[in-house]
């Protein structure tokens, strides 16, 4: 309970400070648009990487072994790829037609439909993502803190809300960056830690080849059309996930792209460390009668007790570090959705930060009463979350952003589409054949109906009325369709 407390008195300070500097909307959702790739890579690896790297990643391990391992092989690749693809454009549109979030970018580019359908689907996916971290932290309290599940993820959601909700990106940005450094560090130290006690990683192998040599093999336990579709779902996915794309607004200038993918790429093999050296660990331990795991999720929690009280706390602090800067972009995001886009899409004036303010207190209570209900496992609710934004937002960021030809009534079909398979699917997922993976069908879809319901003759969609969602600032009538 002690660092619960510390997390929220640290949060508080975080809130003052953040409160204090977020004068505008710009500020508050963009932060100020004067952030260089150091902080921005960080900080955006730091939201990227959340509870589900820390708990359920080891988890999935003790459950598939190496088949867990395909979620994180495209991390080498996707630094690169999101600035390529997604972030260039972004940034030139995002200052073209001054728009602050993902959101308010689709509603500058293809019109009210589409900015209306995209923010309905970010309020869904970011809550549905906070549900994630509020089961984490709910693991967190039980497991490491022993404190009641429901009380820690009130308590660390509600220390998110504060200074989320007080100082926006301003004060969320700054965080982040500090929570990834003290994340990545901590990564390293306990898988270190959790090899050497497992005896080295070669006696840990060689102790789960014993138990059991299935989980060694190219796929693990995992069917290979399972591990072939994770692979593709974490790789394409990360150009759909808003909270990545809401890292490129805040970056001060175009040219910090160019450095950005290393940073992102080094930050992220740094956290991602705990996934593997905690996994092989633990289920060597496991295998050796060393540890007694009832749960998935309860994995890290039992190997961070086996190495003492240093680890259990470094866990708990870097466990929190993750939830919290993930959740920071969530609420966030969808604050702006509910304040800015849906009334902009209705011809309303946009709301201000007060109302950001307010909507991100009740997404916070949202995301903690679904977390803390759900059955499943961290593992199983983040792929579900992100499945649903890959699902609804990959056709409009990976081809429609830079596709003259995309049009704003085929974007908004495309993501209703895609939103609407992937809920469909996910809702018989214990059905499906193991190739088949809800959020991928649901990006396929998307891309069909984007494709074939724009493919035809130029006409010029484009008008001063359609270019600029009421509501958007500094939004300008491109005299092209691609906005040139």
């Amino acid at each position: 309970m002690t660092v619960l407390a510390i997390v929220v008195v640290l949060a508080a300070g975080v809130a003052w400070w953040g409160a204090r500097r977020a004068r505008s909307a710009s500020d508050y959702f963009a932060a100020g648009h004067q952030a260089g790739a150091w902080l921005v890579g960080v900080a955006g690896t730091a939201a990227a990487v959340s509870a589900f790297t820390y708990v359920g990643g080891p988890g999935l391990f003790l459950v598939t072994g190496v088949g867990s391992l395909w979620i994180v092989l495209s991390a080498p690749l996707t630094g690169a790829l999101q600035c390529r693809v997604v972030g260039e454009p972004v940034v030139e549109l995002a200052r073209r037609h001054g728009a602050l979030t993902p959101t308010e970018l689709i509603g500058a580019r293809f019109g009210r439909a589409a900015r209306a359908a995209a923010a309905l689907v970010v309020v869904i996916g970011c809550v549905a993502s906070g549900a994630v971290q509020a089961k984490a932290a709910a693991v967190l309290g039980e497991s490491f803190l022993g404190v009641p599940g429901v009380a820690a993820a009130a308590i660390a959601i509600l220390a998110t809300t504060l200074y989320t909700a007080a100082g926006g990106m301003r004060a969320g940005l700054l965080a982040d960056a500090v929570q990834g450094g003290v994340m990545a560090a901590v990564a390293l130290a306990l898988a270190g830690a959790a090899l050497v006690a497992a005896g080295g990683p070669g006696e840990a192998l060689a102790a789960i080849e014993r138990a059991r040599p299935e989980l060694l093999g190219s796929f693990g336990a995992m069917p290979p059309p399972r591990a072939f579709a994770l692979y593709l779902l974490f790789c394409l996915g990360t150009l759909a996930q808003p909270h990545y794309i809401q890292k490129f607004f805040f970056l001060r200038s175009r040219s910090e792209l160019r450095r950005l993918p290393a940073i992102l790429t080094g930050a992220l093999a740094a956290m991602l460390a705990v996934w593997l050296g905690v996994g092989v660990a633990g289920t060597a331990l496991a295998a050796q009668g060393r540890l007694a795991v009832a749960r998935p999720d309860e994995l890290t929690p039992a190997v961070m007790r086996l190495l003492g009280p240093w680890a259990v706390l470094l866990a708990g602090i870097a466990v929190l570090a993750a939830l919290m800067s993930t959740t920071a972009s969530f609420l966030n995001l969808a604050a702006a959705a509910l304040t800015r886009d849906l009334p902009a899409a209705l011809g309303r004036a946009a709301g201000s930060v007060t109302a950001g303010r307010a909507a991100t207190v009740v997404i916070g209570a949202a995301a903690v009463v679904l977390g803390v209900q759900s059955e499943r496992t961290v593992a199983l609710l983040g792929v579900a979350g992100w499945g649903f934004s890959t699902a609804a937002l990959l056709p409009v960021f990976a081809i429609g952003l830079a596709w003259p030809r995309a049009r704003g009534g085929a974007v908004a079909a495309a993501i209703a589409a895609g939103a609407a398979v992937d809920l469909a699917l996910e809702a018989v997922r214990s059905q499906l054949p193991p190739g088949l993976e809800p959020g991928l069908a649901g990006a396929a879809v998307g891309t069909l109906v984007l494709v074939g319901l724009s493919w035809g003759p130029m006409t010029p969609l484009w008008s001063a009325r359609s270019a600029r969602a009421p509501g958007t600032p500094g939004g300008r009538a491109p005299q092209r369709q691609d906005g040139s």
